[in-house]
């Protein structure tokens, strides 16, 4: 499963581009990252001070490592908007660009498969099941704020949440990873349609996958909002609630954002 999760960063960041690259630490390593999910959240996993000195070695051994490909990556995905813009349908250029793109993918994937087997090696058994699941959650779409009931798990020690009610939240987590798998699946199949017919070519989707796209986040956003209503009425107390909003307005938000 980290593997995967290893793979599909090294395409989506140079692939994908500038979603990732502008949602990564200082470091340039994308939060769907083993060892950056970790790092992110050690207290959910439980993880002793030595297996998180440990990762933060991996994190800082792995930046250094993955600096000059990621400085080639952003590279081409310059050039690739300024042929985008340019407006010319230069076809040789955007299919020199994208085996460029494929040949530095290559010498990524790799390096992100060795650092994700340290973290496999790191955690334990329950560690890693647990993990798995926080990755699963977090793989697509927006995060933290934007999807209040993760914002209440990873809040938890402000809000007071009980080992009851962590529970309770993540047997939601459980249902909401199992209602999004289909639309996650949708999701793949669409970025894989438009990388195939107008990635390659270096030009912009038509208005139809771009609507498909919408379409799609709308679903996704429901789905989310669905979930936390769930989880804001069927698990927090009055007070909890009432802190939860505090929280959400930013003005006691304190909850850990490593990675």
């Amino acid at each position: 499963m980290f593997v995967v999760i290893a793979v599909l960063c090294s395409a989506a960041f140079t692939l994908g581009g500038k979603a990732v690259a502008s949602q990564s630490d200082a470091s340039g390593i994308p939060p769907e990252h083993p060892v950056a999910l970790a790092l992110r959240f050690q207290q959910e996993l439980g993880l002793s001070s030595e297996q998180v000195a440990k990762l933060d070695q991996s994190r800082e051994a792995m930046a250094k490592e993955f600096a000059p490909l990621r400085e080639r990556a952003q590279s081409i995905q310059h050039r690739m908007q300024e042929l985008q813009q340019s407006g010319k349908s230069d076809e040789d250029a955007a299919k020199k660009l994208q085996h460029e793109g494929e040949e530095l993918g290559a010498k990524i994937q790799p390096l992100f498969e060795r650092y994700s087997q340290s973290v496999v090696q790191l955690l334990s058994p329950e560690q890693r099941e647990k993990l798995m699941k926080l990755s699963e959650a977090h793989a697509h779409g927006p995060e933290g704020r934007g999807f209040v009931m993760m914002f209440v798990m990873q809040s938890r020690e402000q809000l007071g949440i009980s080992p009851q009610q962590f529970t309770k939240l993540q047997y939601l987590q459980a249902d909401f990873i199992r209602a999004f798998a289909p639309l996650r699946e949708q999701m793949e199949t669409l970025q894989m349609e438009v990388q195939e017919q107008f990635g390659r070519a270096g030009k912009e989707p038509t208005r139809e996958y771009r609507e498909r796209a919408e379409g799609l986040q709308k679903k996704i956003g429901e789905l989310q909002a669905q979930f936390s209503e769930r989880a804001i009425k069927d698990v927090l107390q009055p007070n909890q609630r009432a802190k939860l909003v505090e929280l959400l307005h930013g003005e006691h938000r304190s909850a850990p954002n490593r990675g």
